[in-house]
């Protein structure tokens, strides 16, 4: 550019760009594929974090169950950290069945409520899903610690060792 009158600089090489050298590989080259580290696996564990309660772990659990499993074809770190994924993927599914299954127990054992605003919950029923609630919001709380440290993990190459039941199985090699 020239800088008197804003025109570019008609001396200037034909391929200068006025915004300053060129980056990226040159003419003919190829850029080098980025390795992959199962990362994206990790990170959709933020859906978790959509506000449409319960809707929310499930599709986050079954996101990170699904992308997790298709790490598997890139090989290496990416399959093993995106198996780890979709096993906490699993165990998050698991908990929105769980608290179904109470609830569902809870109403089929109770009796109307004698205001007929409800139903009145036994009292080892009422222990048992107030308890299912609390491990639900727990739940929440890991699902947090385990997006973060699981995407910065995987981001530096790194195999995500968080504790989750093995469901699934990395491929061997």
């Amino acid at each position: 550019m020239n800088s008197t009158n804003g025109l570019p600089d008609p001396s200037a090489p034909a391929d200068a760009s006025p915004l300053g050298p060129r980056s990226g590989p040159a003419p003919g080259q190829f850029p080098q594929p980025v390795p992959r580290h199962g990362t994206i696996a990790w990170a959709l564990g933020f859906l978790a974090y959509v506000p449409i309660p319960f809707v929310n772990v499930l599709v986050a659990g079954i996101t990170q169950l699904v992308v997790g499993l298709r790490q598997r074809r890139h090989g290496g770190l990416a399959a093993a950290n995106g198996v780890r994924a979709a096993n906490w993927g699993l165990m998050q599914l698991c908990w929105p069945v769980l608290m179904a299954l109470s609830l569902t127990l809870a109403a089929l054992t109770g009796e109307p409520s004698p205001t007929g605003d409800g139903m009145r919950f036994t009292p080892v029923m009422e222990a048992i899903v107030f308890t299912m609630l609390g491990l639900y919001l727990l739940l929440g709380l890991m699902q947090l610690v385990y997006a973060i440290v699981g995407t910065v993990q995987a981001s530096k190459g790194c195999g995500v060792r968080l504790p989750v039941i093995p469901f699934l199985r990395a491929p061997q090699g």
